[in-house]
């Protein structure tokens, strides 16, 4: 084989190799964009499975048993930035810790939640997408007629 072929395949060689090479990493670069798609839908996944326990109240119409049921649940023995808010329309009771239940179960005190009053819930978010609240409005008997 004379020295000009030998040149030409060696730069033909080098340059399918130079080729095979470039495409390697633009394949690479495209698995590592999907798997990002692919791990921002699980993360979002994710976060609706755990939130679901709390979203289910968003919108719905639930029985003062309800109420106490899910702060026995979700509220803790320290504050975390999670509370719940009881209104009936003129004053509005907060709970935040494990503690607060006390009050929503004893008759004798004010923010006393009757097991079978209606309350429709509502979810609040912060600006981190967090849900912090979770809101029972008291309703009304005019309510259920309109």
């Amino acid at each position: 084989m004379n020295h000009g072929l030998k040149a030409l395949l060696l730069a033909a060689s080098t340059i399918i190799t130079c080729i095979v090479v470039g495409l390697g990493f633009q394949m690479a670069e495209e698995a590592k964009r999907l798997g990002n798609y692919v791990i921002e839908d699980m993360y979002r996944y994710r976060t609706a499975i755990e939130e679901q326990d709390l979203m289910k109240y968003d919108g719905a119409t639930v029985y003062g048993t309800d109420v106490v049921n899910l702060m026995k649940q979700e509220l803790t023995d320290t504050e975390n930035g999670f509370s719940v808010v009881v209104s009936d329309g003129k004053i509005s009771y907060f709970y935040e810790v494990r503690e607060d239940i006390r009050k929503a179960q004893e008759p004798d005190r004010e923010q006393y939640i009757i097991p079978a009053a209606e309350f429709v819930g509502e979810v609040k978010r912060n600006e981190n997408g967090v849900i912090v609240q979770v809101i029972f409005k008291k309703k009304d008997r005019e309510d259920e007629q309109i």
